[in-house]
């Protein structure tokens, strides 16, 4: 019993830095490391956040410092935490006409290789977002550079990846959804492009576009005092300029008079 409360008040306090209790404190940190391609996604289970650099998988404590790192296939997308097991979207053989589409599944603890999911209905498209919402996964199929189709396709589907709905968001977005996650009842779409930032509702009805970019990251804080949702947002970095030398740059930011803005500044 002694060291369930100790693993316990050590949890407490990891939320507390990050999270405040009552009121939400503005955040802003570097992710440890550079690395050779930059941040397609990150997720949190609120004692770790998860960052998918394209080739390498990073996993580091909630300010940002490196806990573990792996080595994995391109094109490591986007990512969501659920159950203990971190799912990342993965489309092999980019940009060629014959990727293909799957989901890596890793062990949130040890970041070992649990399993890899084929999602035929995609090969060929590839996929991008995936984010975790009342049972479901949804998963964002990608786009051609040269696609002006002028919206965006996510399946819905079961823990096994069955599909059960195909649903499609407007916008004329550059490769699709390229970050995507559920939180304070709203789902978030990061797109590269003019679309922005996509807010959607449960039904994946668009209910607001927002300037801040959360394409390459995106995940839920808790809301502030009064009840606005709050988002943590990583931004794409290059040190000197330099293409293989990538890092992150992470912010939250906070749903203001219904407008995205970074919360330092609201």
């Amino acid at each position: 019993m002694k060291k369930l409360r100790i693993v316990f008040t050590f949890v407490s306090l990891a939320l507390f830095l990050i999270f405040g209790t009552g009121q939400a404190t503005a955040i802003e940190f570097r992710c440890e490391g550079e690395y050779p391609h930059h941040l397609q996604g990150f997720a949190s289970d609120g004692e770790s956040i998860y960052w998918s650099f394209t080739s390498v998988l990073m996993k580091s404590d909630l300010n940002g410092k490196k806990i573990s790192q792996i080595d994995v296939p391109s094109h490591h997308g986007d990512c969501c935490v659920v159950e203990g097991k971190l799912y990342v979207a993965t489309h092999l053989n980019w940009p060629s006409e014959d990727r293909t589409a799957w989901i890596y599944v890793y062990d949130c603890k040890s970041l070992t290789l649990l399993e890899k999911i084929n999602i035929p209905e995609l090969d060929g498209a590839g996929v991008d977002g995936i984010s975790f919402f009342d049972g479901f996964f949804y998963v964002c199929c990608g786009k051609d550079h040269e696609d002006v189709v002028p919206f965006n396709r996510i399946f819905k589907m079961t823990k096994d990846f069955q599909t059960v709905a195909r649903l499609q968001v407007p916008g004329l977005t550059v490769y699709g959804i390229q970050a995507f996650s559920w939180g304070n009842g709203y789902f978030w779409l990061g797109t590269y492009g003019k679309e922005g930032t996509i807010q959607c509702d449960a039904d994946m009805k668009v209910v607001g576009k927002h300037e801040i970019d959360a394409s390459v990251g995106v995940y839920e804080l808790p809301p502030s005092e009064t009840g606005e949702p709050r988002l943590m947002i990583a931004s794409h970095r290059r040190e000197n300029g330099e293409a293989h030398r990538n890092w992150a740059l992470v912010r939250s930011a906070i749903l203001k008079d219904g407008k995205l803005v970074w919360e330092d500044a609201k």
